[in-house]
């Protein structure tokens, strides 16, 4: 069930959800995440600590709109946590909710006491630990991560299955039925429970928003069928158990309330070694679910308790005709590395030792194993190893600047030498004992370097003569630091070239000149002899000419 997408454009690579995951079900993929929605249980936890928002939520809005507007009967159960999210706004929100189009808005509590009451009786005559929960994310938990836990399992469906399957009862088979809470799992098991619809607070906020729909312009509503005053709690840590009548003093060995998946797995894995143990309680969100995912906005997690505890409510609650459920476990085979291919994923990050398994967890991994192991399932990348890419980058940064042929100095505020690079050494004939921590002008002229620092501009020479040595000049701030960075280039060979160039150039075009001279020199004596015969020819032409005239 996709319940969760990642836009790739927005993702930033920064891990986070990695970490927050307490199952893994992030994959990262070319430095992107994306959910393995074969190992999502629902929880939701990753939207809300995405720090670029590129989690979304799937959508129901649209399914609800077509409900509405199909003109038939459909009615709303909404979240007993509604009352701590809502508080005051509670009233408004049931009337806009009728005025959009819902014929009915219901509590989902009404059923909720008495699926507590059946949990509790199925535990006292149970052999083993039960693990009685309305939270759809604890129970994808178990039967995806525990399935050998799932003998545990309460088989009693959660409260809104159950409000679900009375509203049926009481309106018609094929009354669709729409859930708006605080849970993003909730939408699976709606699916799974052919619920139309499951929406969450925040879905039903932005589409309010989006229609411009004021909910203080419709007037104030109460539930068509309020629930029993004690199942207003459900929600709260121990909810289930107080709505059961059970003690809640935490004295009480026999019965466990926890809440936050972390704790939760914990005490799933220490489930076995617990000895006296009637009943569990978890709830995957810390707080209970008037913490959920779905209700990002709103009044602190203590004023929504606050608020949920201080409504008075009464009225009868209801059982439908069945409430039990069935939970098979769907376990996941996930493949293990071994020993070589565990060293062999180990040294791709340079960890050949136990030493260099630092197990810093920045990479959303508790341990470089796991991480090895999520490399190994398709779940991660190699170069999520933070510290690793980190030390390689200042190693390659390192190799570039000590190899170049081109000299670096870096030099502080106050114009003193804090570091500079073997070419630098050669170019300046000194080493870096000599001149570190001294100004920089026992070797060059300060004052580009000052200029550069006031202007905050790079200044470039293209040629700077020293002793022997011509060089190109390139200084440059270095932003967001106060550091200054100059870079020098050995362009003498460049000039004693350029400076042949000219000279050849210069010979070559005094040779042409004289070549010139010589011709012109050689053309005019030509035209000169050729003008003097000419002259010649003509004189004796023209006397024969005249010779001839005579004879005749």
């Amino acid at each position: 069930m996709n319940l969760i997408t990642i836009n790739k454009v927005d993702c930033k690579d920064c891990y986070k959800c990695v970490r927050y995951c307490p199952v893994k079900s992030i994959r990262v993929l070319s430095g992107h995440a994306e959910v393995e929605h074969l190992r999502c249980i629902g929880c939701g936890g990753c939207v809300p600590v995405c720090p670029q928002k590129a989690k979304q939520v799937r959508s129901d809005v649209e399914i609800v709109r077509g409900l509405l507007a199909s003109g038939r009967q459909v009615i709303a159960s909404l979240a007993p946590s509604a009352a701590g999210i809502y508080d005051k706004k509670l009233p408004a929100i049931i009337a806009t909710l009728k005025k959009i189009g819902f014929s009915r808005v219901e509590d989902t509590a009404r059923t909720a006491e008495a699926i507590a009451r059946a949990t509790a009786d199925f535990a006292k005559k149970s052999p083993i630990p039960i693990i009685g929960t309305a939270c759809p994310a604890v129970v994808n938990l178990i039967t995806r991560f525990h399935p050998e836990l799932v003998e545990n399992l309460a088989p009693i469906v959660s409260p809104m299955v159950a409000h679900a399957q009375l509203l049926r009862e009481e309106y018609g088979e094929d009354t669709p039925v729409v859930f708006i809470g605080p849970c993003v799992a909730k939408k699976g098991e709606a699916t799974e429970a052919n619920i139309a619809a499951a929406l969450t607070f925040d879905e039903l906020a932005n589409w309010l928003s989006e229609d411009g729909i004021d909910i203080y312009g419709n007037g104030e509503a109460e539930y068509d069928h309020p629930p029993v005053g004690i199942a207003r709690i459900f929600p709260l840590p121990n909810g289930m158990i107080r709505s059961a009548d059970l003690p809640t003093d935490l004295l009480a060995t026999e019965i466990i309330s926890i809440s936050g998946l972390r704790e939760v797995m914990e005490l799933l894995a220490e489930l076995p070694n617990l000895d006296g143990i009637k009943l569990i309680e978890p709830l995957a969100c810390v707080g209970g679910c008037i913490n959920g995912p779905g209700s990002l906005t709103g009044p602190s997690p203590l004023a929504r308790r606050a608020s949920l505890l201080a409504v008075d409510r009464f009225g009868h609650g209801a059982t439908p005709n069945c409430i039990q459920a069935c939970y098979p476990p769907e376990p996941l085979i996930l493949p293990l590395p071994d020993s070589e291919e565990m060293a062999a994923i180990l040294r791709r990050t340079g960890k050949r030792t136990p030493a260099d398994e630092h197990n810093c967890g920045a990479c959303g991994y508790d341990t470089c194993r796991d991480k090895a192991i999520a490399v190994f399932q398709g779940m991660a990348e190699a170069e999520m190893c933070i510290p690793y890419m980190r030390s390689r980058a200042e190693s390659f940064a390192g190799v570039v600047i000590r190899s170049t042929p081109n000299g670096i100095v870096v030099i502080d505020s106050a114009l003193r030498i804090l570091d500079a690079n073997p070419a630098f050494e050669h170019l300046f004939n000194t080493t870096l004992s000599e001149i570190i921590g001294r100004p920089i002008r026992v070797l060059l002229d300060p004052t580009p370097f000052e200029r550069v620092q006031r202007t905050r501009a790079p200044f470039i020479r293209q040629e700077l003569a020293h002793n022997d040595l011509v060089l190109r000049e390139s200084i440059f701030p270095v932003t967001d630091e106060d550091m200054t960075i100059a870079i020098y280039i050995n362009v003498t060979d460049d000039v004693n070239r350029r400076d042949k160039h000219q000279l050849v150039k210069q010979e070559t075009l005094g040779k042409a000149r004289q070549v010139i001279e010589k011709q012109m020199r050689v053309a005019q004596e030509i035209a000169g002899l050729l003008g003097e015969t000419t002259a010649e020819t003509k004189v004796l032409l023209t006397r024969l000419i005249r010779l001839y005239d005579e004879e005749e």
